[in-house]
């Protein structure tokens, strides 16, 4: 796991006491440090799975370029056979899931052969998200499991009680709108630091009054 500021993480560590036992699992390494110069260091075929939890493809922030047919080739050469590639997508609503998700999708599909799209509700930000989840090797059903199969992964590696995932859950997860459906089949836009073309996620802001 990388992290740029040790603040964060320091922050997570008091603040946040239900991801504290993440710290202190053996199977854990933290690194501070960036982690896209650790990605392109790093031997190729070197990796099973690539998580990116990155900030937002903001217009002038510091990740949009992660969210390119660039970075994505890269991603896939430090991928070994078999191995997944996962990022968050942005705001993936009715509404708002073409100004990313979806151009998102396009990009990682001229890099790998097999991509899936699926969102959750995340309340905390006022919309579904949105992630893509590409395969370096293609792999039969994408990212179907069976319900006893995620129940029995999820009670081999993790200690405690899931809040929110179990085989059941995890079912609906790529179970997408009709809508969601037809805007990635005719998404054509492919994000490139060759051609300059990026999308970019706008916040809707969360205004709260108070009350007199």
């Amino acid at each position: 796991h990388a992290r740029i500021l040790a603040e964060v993480v320091n922050f997570c560590k008091m603040h946040l006491p239900e991801n504290a036992g993440v710290h202190t699992d053996p199977r854990f390494e933290l690194v501070i440090d960036d982690a896209k110069g650790q990605l392109e260091g790093a031997p190729d075929g070197s990796y099973d799975l690539i998580i990116m939890d990155l900030d937002d493809p903001l217009e002038g922030g510091p990740c949009y370029q992660l969210y390119t047919k660039e970075f994505y080739e890269t991603c896939l050469k430090k991928l070994a056979p078999g191995g997944i590639f996962l990022t968050q997508s942005g705001q993936a609503g009715l509404k708002l899931h073409t100004s990313v998700f979806t151009p998102i999708n396009a990009t990682l599909k001229t890099v790998f052969k097999q991509v899936v799209g699926y969102t959750q509700a995340v309340y905390s930000f006022c919309d579904e998200w949105g992630w893509n989840m590409a395969f370096a090797t293609p792999r039969e059903g994408g990212m179907a499991i069976p319900v006893a199969e995620v129940d029995a992964l999820i009670k081999a590696r993790i200690t405690g009680e899931l809040k929110f995932l179990d085989g059941e859950s995890y079912q609906g997860l790529p179970a997408l709108s009709k809508v969601h459906r037809a805007n990635l089949a005719k998404e054509t836009r492919v994000m490139s630091v060759a051609t300059g073309t990026f999308s970019f996620m706008h916040s809707q802001g969360l205004c709260v009054a108070e009350s007199k």
